[in-house]
């Protein structure tokens, strides 16, 4: 069914030199207790033979490898933290399978390459803007996916997400993949672009555009919910910036219908639950309209692309 070859584990000597060659770029950058952590948690890991091996044995986490090969082969262990704060190493890896395993069974290889290059266009805008899906680099370890809009350029905003089984979302054992959203990050709001973004969207956001993109991919696979990551299960989250990731993730989940699912996240109805307009006041209906008109054509513009890469 698939052209690509299987890929193995890099041989013993090979893993440990990328594992060891991370642990030093990691602790030039963070300090001697993140190298000594990645170690500890690679050799962790690299006893759980079956399932590394399994993991390397799915085409889609292959291409990925073959696209990065400098990239960190066991980013879903050697970061202080995968999608969510709190998974243990068994779980981690049980997610890195969940995804690759979605990616491998319901996205069409000639996807592939689009994701590990410039992305696949979802949908543009006269006014200079686009989305697009793609593969995470250097920050893959907050979700292998992202959809980013840019101006020209610049990134705006990224939603970054896995496929991971419903059971580790605590969504029950029966609920299968669930489209888990691990990253709602925008510029500073003194960015050029994103100053450009609101002149031309008045009264609108980047996040919203990326959550209607996100409907749009969720449609195209037939899902009908997402779950966005609580904001102190964010894997960045600082407890001095508790205020600013509450609004970010749980409060901004919350506007578009979410309802708390165990402890990494709320779960939103795809299509969202938005109020009716008839509830806003009469001078805010016009803007509220033409916000949701625009979510509306992003989400139809975002299926319309990604469905002719799905498989059943």
């Amino acid at each position: 069914m698939f052209d690509e070859p299987a890929a193995t584990p890099p041989g013993s000597l090979r893993l440990l030199a990328r594992v060891a060659s991370h642990a030093w770029a990691q602790t030039r950058a963070e300090g001697v207790g993140d190298g000594l952590r990645v170690l500890l948690r690679a050799s962790r890991v690299l006893g759980l033979r079956e399932p590394l091996a399994e993991l390397f044995a799915i085409p889609a986490f292959a291409r990925l490898m073959a696209a990065q090969p400098d990239a960190d082969v066991l980013f879903f262990i050697s970061h202080r933290h995968f999608l969510s704060r709190g998974f243990c190493p068994v779980e981690r890896i049980a997610c890195g399978l969940d995804h690759f395993r979605f990616e491998q069974e319901r996205l069409a290889p000639a996807l592939w390459p689009l994701l590990h290059g410039d992305g696949l266009r979802l949908w543009q805008h006269e006014a200079g803007c686009d989305i697009r899906l793609r593969a995470n680099a250097d920050t893959r370890h907050e979700g292998p996916l992202s959809l980013a809009m840019r101006w020209g350029s610049r990134t705006v905003h990224e939603l970054s997400f896995a496929w991971v089984h419903g059971v580790r979302l605590d969504a029950g054992a029966d609920s299968g993949p669930q489209l888990f959203v691990t990253r709602n990050q925008s510029v500073p709001s003194d960015a050029p672009a994103l100053a450009q973004f609101r002149a031309s969207f008045p009264q609108n956001s980047p996040a919203y555009f990326g959550l209607a993109a996100l409907h749009g991919v969720a449609t195209a696979l037939g899902h009908r919910r997402i779950v966005g990551v609580r904001g102190h299960c964010q894997i960045a989250f600082e407890p001095a910036l508790q205020s600013s990731f509450t609004r970010s993730y749980d409060e901004f989940w919350e506007s578009f219908g979410g309802q708390p699912l165990g402890r990494h996240g709320l779960e939103m109805p795809v299509p969202p639950v938005l109020a009716p307009l008839e509830q806003l006041q009469s001078r805010r209906r016009p803007r509220a309209r033409q916000r949701r008109e625009h979510w509306r054509q992003i989400a139809e513009a975002a299926q319309a692309s990604l469905s002719p890469y799905v498989l059943a």
